[in-house]
């Protein structure tokens, strides 16, 4: 064995070790025309043939590692081969389970994702970032830093996208979670518990994926003869704090609070911690965010688990669609959605005073 060589990859053909596998390799190995192989591999719409025939060759490409030249293939088709995501916040863990599935939809695809990050403070109208695919630096877009504006309708981008985890202007582009029936699951459970005065500490309103959730549990509240006070703040440990704070100071002080992410999270712990509650003896809490750290807590917190990998890999399949010329619809994805128990909710208690 020569030094260097990978023994668990065999790309077909004579002489084939230490080299990247090509397209004759994939049409000897399925006992196709080499041309069939291409034509499966740039997913062209006019080509006739078997699904099962498809699945092979797609499969026999994913075994092998075969990777297409992109200079070629860009050159032929007018295409870069990658696109582009502008998301909020990437300290957020969340968008690295979105984009773990984004990528991986995007590898199948034959595609790259670039990652741009835009927090929500700076973020730009979505039409600010067609100019990646004017000047040939990327085929489409996906945005998730979209906000709910009437003046964004005039600049919905004239290039393929999608919206990610966010509604725009208009129908056909939306890739979403069902949030209302995460919020159902979030309400039903601390009602069924017993809890009938709830806090709700989100991100903006202008924000699709908030304004959906606070639509949502309000109607929810109504339909449970509970109430619910919500504070909107920024999507950080500091916004957290702050709107935990205001919560804990009114003179209806709630006895459940649902948390919009794990940032906000972290600071609401910290200042029902400084107010002397305990949770969840004093204080019940649920995550709308998921993440394997909240079973590590002092106090493991509930939560709400959304599809969060597969609405990335929703997102690009759509996209792609799109590139290649496709109108596309609204993508809602509801499964898989679980509330994940753990032992920050509990049945209410007689309140107590609490620490200023």
């Amino acid at each position: 064995m020569h030094s260097g060589e990978n023994p668990a990859i065999n790309h077909g053909g004579k002489g084939s070790e230490n080299r990247r596998p090509r397209l004759a390799d994939i049409a000897e190995a399925v006992g196709l025309h080499v041309s069939t192989v291409s034509r499966v591999l740039n997913d062209d719409a006019s080509l006739s043939i078997r699904p099962e025939t498809r699945d092979r060759i797609l499969a026999t490409a994913r075994r092998q590692r075969y990777r297409p030249n992109a200079m070629a293939r860009g050159l032929k088709q007018a295409r870069t081969g990658a696109l582009a995501m502008v998301v909020p916040l990437l300290r957020n863990p969340i968008w690295a389970s979105i984009q773990r599935g984004a990528l991986q939809a995007a590898v199948d695809g034959g595609q790259v994702v670039m990652i741009l990050e835009e927090p929500p403070d700076h973020a730009r109208p979505p039409a600010d970032y067609q100019y990646l695919v004017e000047e040939s630096r990327a085929d489409g877009l996906l945005i998730a830093t979209a906000q709910r504006s009437a003046g964004e309708r005039s600049r919905t981008p004239t290039v393929p996208h999608v919206y990610l985890n966010r509604r725009g202007p208009r129908p056909g582009n939306n890739v979403v979670m069902d949030e209302e029936k995460a919020m159902r699951l979030f309400v039903e459970r601390l009602s069924g518990l017993g809890h009938r005065r709830l806090g709700v500490l989100d991100g903006f309103k202008t924000i699709d994926t908030v304004y959906r959730r606070t639509t949502a549990i309000r109607r929810l509240c109504a339909e449970h003869g509970m109430s619910a006070a919500f504070v909107h703040a920024e999507d950080t440990e500091a916004g957290g704090y702050d709107a935990t704070m205001g919560l804990l100071a009114r003179r209806d002080v709630p006895t459940a609070i649902g948390i919009g992410n794990l940032n906000q999270l972290f600071g609401a712990m910290k200042a029902l911690r400084e107010r002397g509650a305990s949770v969840p003896e004093d204080m019940s809490l649920v995550s709308f965010d998921e993440d394997d750290c909240l079973g590590y807590l002092e106090v493991p917190v509930t939560s709400v688990s959304m599809p969060l990998e597969a609405l990335g890999a929703a997102a690009v399949r759509a996209l792609i669609e799109r590139v290649n010329g496709g109108s596309g619809t609204d993508v809602l994805l509801s499964d898989p959605l679980v509330l994940v128990e753990r032992a920050s909710a509990a049945e209410p208690r007689p309140a107590r005073r609490l620490r200023l």
